[in-house]
């Protein structure tokens, strides 16, 4: 009867010593998935746009600009240039990066047909690949040496495709219209 005894009086603590390290592990647990960084959010992938009469046309090409110098507005006042030559621009802002040169245009391939669009609007543009950018956008950075753009720069580019990857386009349509 002793060893019954016994029992019945540790078996009390032992169990409460048994769900405090539950509760102990199980809130360690949780605060580790509080402090986990959330994973990247990955670009939507491209979407096949019609390229018209085999031409690549600025209003289907999506841009951002960043301003990666010390001049104030500048990454505004490119966006509006670019803009004005019909460029679908979806953002703007300061670049962490510093750019030495005159404007850097970064995209998913320098050979892409949005990217050379782009850079074709530059004088000096310097192109750069980013396979991470899956969306097909095209990032243009500017710095402090930007001397403007191109005044009468390709507003179409030949494609040799009946369409190209590119970012859906923020309308209600896919394909442009004219």
């Amino acid at each position: 009867m002793d060893a019954q005894k016994l029992w019945r009086t540790i078996r009390t603590p032992l169990i409460l010593l048994v769900l405090i390290a539950v509760v102990a592990l199980g809130t360690l647990w949780a605060w580790q998935q509080i402090l986990k960084p959330s994973p990247k959010a990955q670009p939507a992938p491209c979407v096949p746009q019609t390229v018209q009469d085999g031409k690549l046309l600025s209003q289907q090409v999506t841009v951002t600009v960043d301003n990666a110098g010390s001049k104030q507005g500048l990454a505004g006042q490119v966006s509006r240039s670019l803009t004005a030559q019909k460029f679908v621009v979806t953002g703007t802002g300061n670049s962490t990066s510093i750019v030495t040169q005159d404007v850097v245009v970064v995209g998913y391939a320098v050979d892409a047909p949005e990217v050379k669009l782009v850079a074709a609007q530059f004088p000096k543009a310097e192109v750069r690949a980013d396979t991470t950018m899956t969306d097909h956008l095209v990032r243009v950075i500017v710095g402090d040496q930007f001397a403007g753009m191109k005044d009468k720069a390709a507003a179409a580019i030949a494609v040799d495709a009946p369409s190209v990857c590119l970012p859906a386009l923020p309308s209600a349509s896919a394909s442009p219209t004219s």
